[in-house]
């Protein structure tokens, strides 16, 4: 049983879907250990500019995804990751492990970032 304030991280843990967000070593070694480890869902890989990450077709944006993520790694810098937080967010995501580091220096949390940490 789940009090107030708490939330399900069921989709996060046992995902369907996968978003891999950054194209670089962390979305290729992504990809590549969801394949390797036999993960039966959908991996969809996003990145601005590359058709393919770990072998797998690209998608530019998160818009253009197919569906909405259960899970999604993010490893982009760290003004892109508050970006692509807020757009998870705003599509109902649900969870995001963020790979990216500087926001120490950060005063503020967007509120989409504090809605989905809660």
């Amino acid at each position: 049983m789940m009090g107030a304030g708490s939330r399900n991280l069921s989709r996060l843990l046992r995902p369907l879907s996968i978003a891999v967000i950054g194209g670089g070593f962390f979305g290729t070694n992504v990809v590549r250990e969801c394949l390797k480890m036999g993960f039966a869902g959908a991996i969809w890989p996003v990145h601005p500019s590359k058709d393919e990450v770990g072998g797998i077709v690209a998608y530019r944006s998160i818009a253009d995804l197919p569906g909405t993520p259960d899970a999604a790694f993010i490893g982009v810098n760290r003004y892109l990751t508050v970006e692509m937080v807020e757009e998870l967010a705003l599509r109902g995501a649900g969870g995001a492990v963020c790979f990216a580091s500087g926001f120490k220096n950060r005063r503020t949390m967007p509120m989409a970032c504090a809605s989905m940490a809660s």
